[in-house]
């Protein structure tokens, strides 16, 4: 089969390398579509050190079962499917204590956050645990289906975690994929108002299409005066989906009293300047999201089957799996939100 081969910083190989065979609890998905997320192009650029060459990076990805192995019990050959990029025991603490995104013997499929990693899906085929296995509605397309998992992430964030209410004012910073995924699910919540607060006036247009009611480049304007402008009793939720120490700093500055935050997006290591006694005289109500569990995996098809959420609105470019230089050099570029391979 063809695969990208990430085979040390900035050298991705297209080549051929030998297609896996399901064995055990294992199938080979023959994948259909694949997003390259911010994780794929910083272990491409170099901006994160902890991965082992040659690896195959793609987690973001939805297919076609090829093949199962012998223990795999509700699963068959032909069957279009969502891959979960963490596979779970659900046996150790983590696991049965709701927490299978921190499963102490779990694998993570072409990311990271676990020890142990598999093959990702820039290839043609990839092995998928059983358990990371979820089937793919027929009115679902795979582009779309890809996208379930960052789907499922903002969903775990903005609504299991921060607890979104209907009418609330909600500011999101960072108009990427993960942002714009959390304004359309806060949009079917029924927020009152979605501020997305961004530094590029081509995403922050992208976002209207999106469900945000409010947009705020925060280089050409302050910040904080223009979410107080739109809403002057302040924010109810503040989700951080940018992944900039700046956008942090933001986030608490815009807090009034009572104001929930969520640090969701924050992958850039360093510190920021927050006061405990702010924090405590305002009673700040703080949260942080990180990864994804089954029932949000599941969550999210929903929201996808049922037409609350078209995932594959943000999807910008498409490129075939020979091409892949050309999708993680798009990921430069300010005028695009979601890159998708196609193998």
């Amino acid at each position: 089969m063809k695969a990208a081969v990430l085979e040390a910083v900035k050298r991705l190989s297209v080549k051929d390398v030998p297609t896996p065979k399901a064995a055990g609890s294992m199938a080979l998905v023959r994948v259909k579509a694949c997003g390259i997320c911010m994780t794929d192009y910083k272990a491409f650029s170099g901006d994160r050190t902890n991965v082992s060459f040659p690896t195959i990076c793609g987690h973001e990805f939805a297919g076609v079962i090829e093949q199962v192995g012998e223990g795999v019990r509700f699963f068959s050959p032909g069957d279009e499917v969502i891959c979960a990029p963490v596979a779970n025991c659900g046996v150790c603490a983590e696991c049965r204590n709701g927490f299978a995104q921190y499963c102490k013997n779990g694998a993570v499929i072409g990311g990271d956050g676990m020890q142990n990693v598999l093959d990702g899906a820039f290839a043609e085929y990839t092995l998928v645990p059983e358990v990371a296995l979820f089937r793919k509605p027929k009115k679902v397309s795979f582009e779309a289906a890809a996208l379930t998992e960052p789907l499922a992430g903002s969903y775990k964030g903005l609504i299991e975690y921060s607890q979104l209410k209907i009418t609330e004012d909600l500011v999101i910073i960072g108009a990427g994929s993960m942002g714009l995924l959390a304004a359309m699910i806060a949009q079917r919540a029924g927020a009152n108002t979605v501020i997305l607060v961004d530094v590029s006036d081509w995403r922050l247009e992208f976002s209207k299409k999106c469900g945000a009611t409010h947009t705020v480049n925060s280089t050409k304007v302050n910040a904080k005066k223009a979410v107080y402008g739109i809403v002057p009793n302040g924010p109810d939720l503040v989700f951080e989906a940018a992944g900039a120490l700046p956008a942090a700093q933001l986030m608490f500055e815009l807090c009034r009293r009572g104001t929930r935050v969520n640090e969701f997006g924050v992958t850039t290591e360093g510190s920021i300047q927050v006061s405990p006694a702010t924090i405590h005289w305002l009673e700040t109500r703080m949260d942080a999201s990180f990864s994804v569990y089954p029932r949000v995996m599941q969550q999210s098809i929903r929201l996808q089957e049922k037409g609350f959420v078209d995932a594959g609105k943000i999807i910008t470019h498409r490129f075939p799996l020979d091409r892949i230089d050309d999708g993680m050099a798009m990921m430069q570029q300010e005028e695009r939100v979601k890159v998708v391979v196609t193998p």
